[in-house]
């Protein structure tokens, strides 16, 4: 009686087992379908409701996206509620924020202005004006927020770079502009502070310590 019992077990557990159904070309059961085929337009199609048939439509004048409200005119534009450009940089400079300035200044700043700010980029020679030296006692005695605004607004034959740049990286690359220029000017205290010397001033990677010794 119980072999009889224990193989009508086995069998019954192997043919549910072997149930695993044949494949069905129906489309599965969907009791939710949410908005999976609600009516709506795809990109570039037309649309009718409107005048010009575009069922693609621009943003009602004067929308902002969500945390896009640059109220705060000296962090966002470099500029105060007068219009004179902002003293210092509106934000605390770290060393995490110099570095990041460097990233950024290397992607979108260096091919122009060179490794040290001196004006010596990689594509000067091939058709591009120099742009001045950061070095420059003009571009030293600059408000930070007049180096921002080069960035925000372009300057001259330099494009805007607003769009490729957010805002928190364009104060980061003003700093970083500002530690090119310690590094440049740097005292023997200033190096001895952090362990450099002259001879390692040769390598631009350093004028982030620099700067963080005598910012």
């Amino acid at each position: 009686m119980y072999n009889k019992l224990h193989l009508l077990t086995v069998t019954v557990v192997v043919l549910l087992v072997g149930c695993q159904g044949m494949p069905s070309e129906k489309p599965p059961i969907h009791p939710n379908p949410n908005m999976d085929h609600q009516e709506k337009f795809l990109p570039q199609a037309l649309n009718p409701f409107f005048e010009d048939n575009r069922a693609d439509r621009l943003p009602v004048e004067g929308t902002i996206a969500r945390g896009q409200l640059a109220i705060d005119v000296a962090y966002h534009q470099g500029v105060y509620d007068n219009g004179d450009f902002v003293t210092k940089i509106p934000t605390a400079v770290n060393r995490e924020m110099l570095m990041r300035g460097k990233v950024r200044y290397d992607i979108y700043c260096q091919p122009c202005h060179g490794g040290t700010g001196a004006g010596d980029g990689i594509i000067i020679g091939y058709g591009y004006v120099p742009p001045p030296s950061f070095n420059e006692e003009r571009v030293i005695n600059m408000p930070d927020g007049e180096l921002y605004s080069s960035i925000y607004n372009g300057v001259r034959s330099m494009p805007s770079y607003r769009h490729q740049i957010p805002v928190e990286d364009r104060w980061a690359i003003v700093a970083y502009i500002r530690a090119l220029q310690r590094s440049q000017g740097a005292s023997e205290n200033d190096l001895n502070r952090i362990g450099l010397n002259r001879e390692v001033l040769t390598s631009t990677s350093t004028a982030s310590d620099v700067a963080a010794a005598t910012y």
